[in-house]
């Protein structure tokens, strides 16, 4: 109930200051002052009323238009590239995943490789402790003819020994062993750990990698040989008679079986020295292959596990065509749409604005005007603020363009439309109606002597003559005014009587 007083007490205070301020003019005299412009500040319209005019207002329109179009493409641009990485995301890991399948695939095929051939070769071993336990006081012919002839059956046999009660008493081949015979195991620090966990647990050990003498390395198969405590009555009573060991090549074992640390691009690496799987030193190959995410199999040996990782040589990185394919598609498609968008956009905003704006001078038309008044008179019944509305309408125009030709008189109508502008404030209103109508929207005074004094102050400005080349052109204006709410309170009221108070002076011109 307040908001009237307060806006009056606003209007009352800042205006008259600001007639003080520009020219010690009082209420009643003309707004337009000394200055030669209408100094008066707003009065608390609303911001749809604070607009710059004209050229101020279309170029802050094409700013407008530009940041809405640049909002739109920015918003599709985004979307689109996140949802592009999100389908090469769910592409990569695809192409991971079956990557990571055929990497197992090869694995196992390694693994099942190195199974088949270290089990082949453990047969020897095997089959050394069931002749021995057979023939417990073998000969050293009969055990060299035993050795040769299980030796030629493969090729990874680098040293056959027995060593009954643990001291090695047949070697074979001799040559380049000769130091070997004689050794107590139970005496031999390095070796005697094995031999004791041999004995315990009465089961093969594969000791290894261990590097030769004569060099390379090898593994080391140590078995128990077990006989019967008293054969001629059958029993199954088995008592520890000594160890039988059989030294296999490694590097040959590993060729054979066809591992390698890089085969067909990928990468391989075993761990698990002495059988103990992930707490074993490394076996084969780069020990950061196993903290590199590879794919990991377990190898087992009979006394116990090897590790055997594989990876891409080039790791988990994948580069596949229907990825890069996804990507260009996707962003081709984005920049695609954000460009149509932004084009319809722009062309959307383009034709709004053309709807409300003159194309000669770029000042509002006859729709933004009536627009703009609704509001005006909305504002006026809330405040009890009034405003003013000139009409000025150009005397003997069509003669300009007859003579001058249109292009000089679109010239002209410009300028009028910028004297109008700098005869006016920013949150007044100059529109373009008609050929050479004009309207004048001047909110928060309602004084009519002021506003008769504008009326002239604005007619001067038009009148100017306008140069052009070698030509001046006089032109006369005629301008007719009416007040709201005080001459009419709708708005085709008060345009009508503005209108018919310009015709009115018009006729009297003339």
């Amino acid at each position: 109930m307040r908001s009237p007083f307060i806006c009056k007490y606003l209007f009352n205070r800042y205006v008259i200051r600001s007639f003080i301020r520009y020219g010690g003019v009082g209420p009643s005299e003309s707004l337009a002052g000394r200055t030669g412009r209408l100094h008066v500040r707003g009065v608390g319209e609303r911001g749809a009323m604070t607009q710059a005019s004209g050229g101020k207002e279309l170029a802050r329109i094409r700013w407008k238009h530009r940041a809405v179009a640049f909002a739109v493409v920015a918003f599709i641009c985004v979307l689109g590239v996140a949802l592009t990485g999100y389908i090469s995301s769910l592409l990569t890991e695809n192409a991971q995943k079956r990557l990571q399948n055929e990497t197992l695939a090869r694995l196992s095929e390694a693994r099942a490789r190195l199974e088949g051939t270290i089990g082949a070769t453990l047969y020897i071993s095997q089959g050394l402790v069931s002749f021995t336990a057979i023939n417990s006081d073998l000969t050293q012919r009969q055990f060299r003819r035993f050795a040769e002839e299980i030796s030629s059956l493969n090729n990874h046999v680098k040293l056959i020994a027995l060593a009954p009660d643990n001291v090695v008493r047949y070697v074979y081949p001799l040559l380049g062993n000769l130091r070997a015979l004689g050794l107590d195991y139970s005496k031999n620090e390095a070796q005697w750990p094995v031999v004791k966990r041999v004995m315990d647990e009465r089961r093969t050990v594969v000791a290894g990698p261990v590097n030769l003498v004569q060099g390379g390395r090898a593994l080391i198969a140590r078995s128990p040989v077990l006989i019967p405590v008293d054969e001629d009555e059958g029993s199954a009573e088995r008592r520890y008679w000594g160890i039988a060991s059989v030294v296999i090549d490694m590097d040959a074992l590993f060729e054979d079986a066809g591992i390698r640390q890089e085969m067909n691009g990928y990468q391989f690496a075993i761990r698990g020295a002495n059988g103990l799987g992930s707490a074993g030193g490394m076996v084969l190959g780069d020990p950061g292959l196993f903290d590199g995410g590879a794919v990991v199999l377990p190898v087992n040996l009979p006394n116990g596990t090897w590790q055997m990782a594989s990876r891409p040589v080039g790791g988990w990185t994948t580069n596949s065509p229907e990825v890069r394919i996804a990507r260009l598609v996707g962003f081709g498609v984005t920049f695609a749409i954000a460009f149509l968008s932004a084009m319809v956009v722009i062309a959307q905003q383009r034709a709004r604005s053309m709807a409300l704006h003159d194309a000669l001078t770029g000042l509002p038309n006859r729709r933004l005007l009536e627009d703009r008044l609704e509001q005006l008179a909305a504002l006026s019944e809330r405040t009890g603020l009034g405003f003013q509305v000139f009409f000025v309408d150009l005397n003997a125009f069509k003669p300009i363009n007859d003579t001058f030709g249109h292009a000089v008189g679109d010239m002209v109508l410009r300028e009028v439309g910028k004297r109008l502008r700098q005869e006016t404030r920013e949150s007044d209103t100059i529109a373009r109606i008609g050929g050479d109508e004009f309207v004048v929207v001047v909110p928060g005074m309602t004084h009519h002597q002021s506003t008769a004094n504008i009326a002239e102050r604005l007619r001067q400005a038009v009148s100017e003559p306008v140069r052009t080349g070698d030509h001046v052109i006089a032109i006369r204006a005629s301008v007719g005014w009416a007040v709201y709410p005080d001459d009419a309170t709708t708005i085709p009221e008060i345009l009508e009587l503005a209108d018919q108070r310009m015709y009115r002076e018009k006729l009297a011109a003339a």
